[in-house]
């Protein structure tokens, strides 16, 4: 039984500390997958949060504590569906991104970050689904491909080639500027203490 396999069976058998282990091994997983679903770093992290609290809840009707990363992919895009569904999205236009208060004292740097950050995000978009999702995963805090296909269930040759497409697609000389804009928009370092006692409220009420 691998690492995985363990906490799950522990974490089912009640173990909190264990499923606070599962919460930060897969939590830039479910919010990277959520952001390539719903576009929004804001409606993603919500969609993560409301996922792993789920996810606790319903531990004890997984029976096989190896199909968790799949599980609970679905879990995740179910509260996107949930989130986004007849919902239009609240974002900041692009043309108004120079409007907004600059947090460093040279607003004319900050204003060309935000414009660079900005067309990274939109090249990512601009992929299609599948690889948009294998794209952001890869990037966002260095899953290897075996945990992604794990993750969405499909072969690592799929993943493989969707990343190879992908990373065609947008160039060698953007991909250290997605990784770099993905890995700036991380969680919160309070993420995985506070997803896990809402989890923990949630299912003893």
């Amino acid at each position: 039984m691998d690492e995985i396999e363990q906490l799950v069976t522990r974490a089912q058998a009640g173990d909190t500390d264990a499923y606070g282990d599962l919460v930060q091994r897969f939590q830039d997983m479910a919010y990277g997958y959520a952001f390539s679903v719903v576009g929004e770093w804001k409606l993603a992290e919500d969609a993560a949060q409301e996922a792993f609290v789920e996810a606790y809840r319903c531990m004890p009707t997984l029976r096989e504590p190896r199909a968790f990363p799949g599980w609970f992919k679905r879990i995740v895009f179910k509260h996107c569906d949930r989130l986004t569904r007849g919902k239009q999205l609240t974002t900041t236009p692009l043309d108004d991104t120079q409007e907004l208060p600059a947090r460093t004292p040279d607003p004319a740097d900050q204003a060309e970050r935000q414009e660079l950050r900005d067309s990274v995000l939109r090249a990512i978009r601009c992929l299609p689904a599948h690889q948009r999702e294998v794209t952001t995963l890869y990037y966002i805090n260095g899953y290897s491909q075996n945990e992604i296909a794990a993750f969405l269930e499909v072969p690592v040759s799929t993943v493989k080639s969707r990343l190879h497409t992908s990373r065609r697609q947008l160039k060698e000389r953007m991909l250290d500027m997605v990784r770099d804009t993905l890995q700036s928009s991380a969680l919160p370092e309070s993420f995985t203490e506070e997803t896990l006692a809402r989890a923990v409220a949630r299912a003893a009420e």
